[in-house]
């Protein structure tokens, strides 16, 4: 047998291990509160977007030398809240040992729950500047 054939059959041999009997590949299971900790960050994950445009139009604003330090303030909130998500993202890996999954995931929770406060926290200060701002051009 040509070795190009014995590696195909190998290759086969191993994938169809993973494979569970309706064809899909076998995935581990999560912990129930695996759920949890992402049904927070998929909550607040889309507001990235809106921190990105805060940011944006904060950097935008024509603003007094007295009011500069403020705006540059909220431009490192905001930047600290993405930064925070990104963060978390990057770290975020459930554990193999079950026997760990728990404490690890009660943590992960308190973390990305801090994340998601932060980031409200950010874009409601800022949201606020921007509505002050805008009404004293007016």
């Amino acid at each position: 047998m040509s070795k190009s054939i014995i590696a195909a059959i190998v290759l086969i041999f191993i994938y169809s291990c993973k494979m569970q009997p309706n064809g899909k590949l076998d995935k581990p299971e999560h912990h129930p509160m695996y759920q949890e900790v992402i049904d927070i960050h998929d909550k607040v994950m889309p507001e990235m977007s809106r921190i990105h445009s805060l940011k944006r139009k904060l950097k935008a604003l024509d603003v007094a030398e007295s009011e500069r330090d403020s705006v540059l303030y909220l431009v490192q909130l905001l930047d600290d809240a993405d930064e925070g998500m990104m963060s978390w993202m990057a770290t975020f890996d459930e554990p193999q040992d079950t026997s760990l999954r728990l404490n690890y995931l009660k943590e992960e929770k308190q973390k990305i729950q801090k994340v998601s406060d932060d980031m409200y926290h950010a874009m409601e200060v800022s949201d606020s500047y921007l509505q002050r701002h805008v009404n004293q051009e007016k």
